[in-house]
């Protein structure tokens, strides 16, 4: 994709020729990234031309005012005068990856938190208080079930083998621990994986609650707002939970500050894509995806030389409560501003960025951009009962619901299960994050040389490919390869469908159905931390079977590059 290119060249959003599209789109999800859009979009008729861009606008009589280019077309035109990325988008794509770069910590930080810990029975016979992990002496005493211990022939103190039974175990009372570096030794938690795993659970299904507080505050009190609100509340909540005391404490600060920190990466991803102009916001939100691989790469580092959960969460959850200053360094996005009827205050964050940019902003089009337009369409208020109405709506969802679950299932299994690879579990989580960074430059060329659907497809055959081969393939160094490999198409696959979906759907209805799907992905995101819980070849063929299921659903969804949005 070109950099420098004018506004009606290809990009990865659709375009119609002799048309511009003014969208507003509010990505409250992640990936990544995930993940629900509001987008509205308003198509013009007729000619305006920028003289001083070379290019032509379109705008219908009727969003004139006065004679001149409505509102929405005239701002548009200013942002194209500003140019593609001068020194004033630079600094804010800069500022707005980092927190890109966080959310992907806060995300999968429990992996390391919870991660399990070696562990054996006590045996009160033969050990009392003080007892050390490494005690020779009771290992002859212990059952292969690391849950039982061989069964005593007698009450009294000894360590003797012959004193305990040959074949009956019974349940330890009490389990010591090789360390305490995580919640799953210090809260605890042996011979009871299901809690460990219960807490990625618990954190994904506080996320629909998080989008659609984010796109709540975002859309009535700004972007900006949204975000200092949400990172202070992150931070806040990060802190507190490292000072758990208890299992019951954890799980429920894991829950609230999902729920109420989650929406910063949100409120930031929207105002990277309204900051960009159309040929260009593929790039931008590829600039915010490589900033979460990173993310993710740093937290492996942090966890290398943090054994300590405690000291982990202080380390990552304090540059959070450094980004409510932004509302010190950041102008509110100048869409929203404009949308929102603040006129002047989005001329002003125009004027600054040309400033910025030294570029010279034509004054009759921020006349208009300042003008009323008091016959501005009223937006249709349309049920949810309006996404089933039609058979092709009801595949549409359907399909693309079943993508984004099996999407997120993958994706987030694999990324939970890398620490369980062989090898050092660090570079393992470290390289599976990698996979983001390239997944999101790859992702930038494909969707608009080989197309949407075309793209996916293949980012889901090679998942699904490269989850089943190892049961036909021993070498490890092999496995492993075959592993990341997955890991790249379920990213791929993943952070393609929010561009797809977004394209699929009639405007009227657009805003919920992907809402809807975005849900369905939940239930993906949701049950993925349980897979610890099952064995590798029951993990694999899942993936496989999720990924080569999605694939076929594909194929009953239409191709969009360079299709015009749907009405």
């Amino acid at each position: 994709m070109k950099g420098h290119a004018p506004p009606e060249t290809r990009s990865v959003y659709p375009r119609n020729t002799g048309e511009v599209k003014t969208e507003s789109k509010a990505v409250t999800d992640e990936a990544n990234m995930g993940e629900s859009v509001r987008a509205s979009t308003v198509t013009t008729n007729t000619t305006f031309p920028t003289s001083s861009l070379g290019v032509s606008s379109t705008v219908p009589e009727s969003n004139r005012v006065d004679g001149q280019v409505g509102g929405g077309e005239a701002l548009e035109a200013a942002l194209c005068q500003l140019g593609p990325f001068g020194p004033y988008q630079r600094y804010v794509l800069t500022l707005l990856c980092l927190p890109s770069l966080l959310s992907a910590m806060y995300s999968f930080n429990y992996v390391f938190v919870a991660e399990q810990v070696p562990f054996r029975c006590v045996v009160p016979e033969c050990e009392g208080a003080g007892a050390s992990f490494g005690n020779t002496s009771v290992q002859a005493l212990l059952s292969p079930e690391p849950c039982h211990r061989y069964s005593p022939l007698t009450d009294a103190p000894t360590c003797l083998r012959e004193d305990f039974h040959l074949n009956h175990t019974v349940k330890c009372d009490a389990f010591i621990y090789e360390n305490q570096n995580t919640i799953y030794a210090e809260f605890g938690l042996a011979c009871r994986e299901w809690l460990r795993t219960l807490v990625g659970s618990v954190r994904n299904a506080a996320l629909p609650l998080a989008l659609l507080l984010t796109g709540y505050i975002s859309d009535r009190w700004g972007r900006l707002t949204a975000f200092c609100i949400f990172s202070a509340c992150a931070g806040v909540m990060g802190l507190i939970k490292s000072f758990s005391v208890n299992y019951q404490m954890y799980i429920a600060l894991e829950f609230l500050e999902a729920a109420l920190g989650y929406g910063f990466a949100s409120a930031a991803y929207v105002m990277v894509v309204e900051l960009a102009r159309p040929s260009l916001r593929a790039s931008f939100a590829c600039a915010t995806g490589v900033a979460y691989g990173v993310g993710g790469a740093l937290l492996a580092l942090a966890a290398h030389r943090l054994h300590r959960w405690r000291q982990l969460l202080l380390a990552l959850h304090t540059p959070a409560l450094l980004l409510p200053l932004y509302c010190l360094l950041l102008d509110d996005s100048v869409r929203w501003l404009h949308a929102t009827a603040r006129q002047d205050e989005a001329i002003a964050v125009l004027r600054k960025a040309a400033k910025w940019n030294r570029v010279t902003l034509n004054e009759e089009t921020l006349k208009a951009i300042g003008a009323r337009d008091n016959k501005q369409e009223e937006k249709n208020q349309v049920s949810w009962l309006a996404l089933v109405k039609t058979r092709a709506l009801v595949v549409k969802l359907a399909a693309c619901g079943w993508c984004w679950a099996a999407a997120a299932f993958i994706y987030y299994g694999l990324t939970i299960n890398s620490v369980a690879l062989s090898g050092d579990k660090y570079i393992n989580f470290a390289l599976n994050m990698a996979m983001e960074i390239v997944a999101s430059l790859l992702i930038m060329m494909a969707l608009e040389r080989f197309g949407r659907k075309k793209s996916i497809l293949a980012s889901f055959l090679v998942c699904g490919v490269a989850c089943i081969a190892p049961f036909f393939i021993s070498h490890v160094g092999t496995g492993l390869g075959l592993y990341f490999a997955g890991k790249l198409g379920a990213t791929s696959a993943f952070n393609s469908l929010y561009v797809f979906s977004a394209e699929l759907f009639p405007t009227g209805v657009r805003a919920r159905a992907l809402s809807a799907v975005s849900l369905l992905g939940r239930i993906g995101s949701v049950l993925a931390p349980q897979t610890p819980l099952l064995s590798r070849s029951v993990q694999a063929l899942l993936y496989g079977g999720c990924a080569l299921s999605a694939a076929l659903a594909l194929l009953l969804l239409p191709e969009t590059r360079r299709e015009p949005l749907p009405h």
